[in-house]
């Protein structure tokens, strides 16, 4: 199972994904890079949430690490404020980490939205279910401290978290994850029914229906028929 072994801030994301260009050798950004993560001391703290933020939100999308491929992200950040991009960014982290899945499942088992968050818990929590090893322990801290850097909760504590008021996403933001989905998954059909819960389980988002209809014939075609609603990607 990959881990998530460095919390990344959403700005670094917004703020590298603009800089980078395509064709580019990603070595050449790495200066620019340090100069972006400047709460970070220390080389070595940079080069590591480098190289979790460019294998996230870049190698994930190609085959080779030679040069850098245009990809959804890079372009969706280049045409988009920071605010739209931000759920978008926790959306990929869902959608390419399964230790992260399974720590928003079980985070939203043990706690409702009046509670505080435990970390004590939920890594006692996450440690039952996948083992006692230091992959699950390093990425349930690191996903905290981002949890905490998008604005979902607010450290109490060391160890509690306050919860936050859930963000409202728009209609376009969801449809952007969504086609985000279909590139990650390389399909050009979603079912709706199906869709991983995890990925908006962060955001008040409007239902998959009102997007899909919304967005039917400029996005891609929404056939809706007995128990099954399915969209085909253009």
């Amino acid at each position: 199972m990959l881990g998530y072994d460095r919390p990344l801030k959403p700005e670094w994301i917004y703020k590298s994904l603009r800089m980078v260009e395509t064709g580019r050798k990603p070595e050449e950004f790495y200066d620019a890079y340090n100069d972006i993560a400047t709460e970070l001391t220390g080389k070595d703290g940079r080069r590591k949430t480098r190289t979790v933020l460019f294998r996230t939100f870049i190698y994930s999308f190609q085959e080779s690490k030679s040069t850098i491929e245009n990809n959804i992200l890079i372009q969706l950040s280049k045409e988009n404020d920071f605010q739209y991009m931000k759920p978008i960014y926790m959306a990929m982290f869902m959608m390419h980490y399964d230790i992260l899945k399974s720590f928003t499942k079980t985070y939203f088992q043990i706690f409702d939205a009046s509670q505080e968050i435990s970390s004590t818990a939920l890594t006692k929590k996450m440690t039952e279910s996948f083992g006692d090893s230091e992959i699950v322990k390093r990425s349930t801290r690191a996903f905290l401290k981002t949890l905490s850097d998008f604005h979902i909760i607010e450290p109490i504590t060391k160890t509690s978290y306050e919860q936050l008021n859930k963000a409202t996403i728009s209609k376009e933001q969801v449809a952007d994850i969504l086609k985000l989905y279909a590139v990650v998954n390389h399909t050009k059909q979603i079912n709706i029914g199906e869709f991983d819960k995890t990925i908006l389980a962060y955001y008040n988002a409007p239902t998959l229906s009102e997007v899909a209809h919304s967005f039917h014939a400029k996005d891609w075609e929404y056939i809706k028929g007995h128990n099954r609603e399915l969209l085909m990607m253009n």
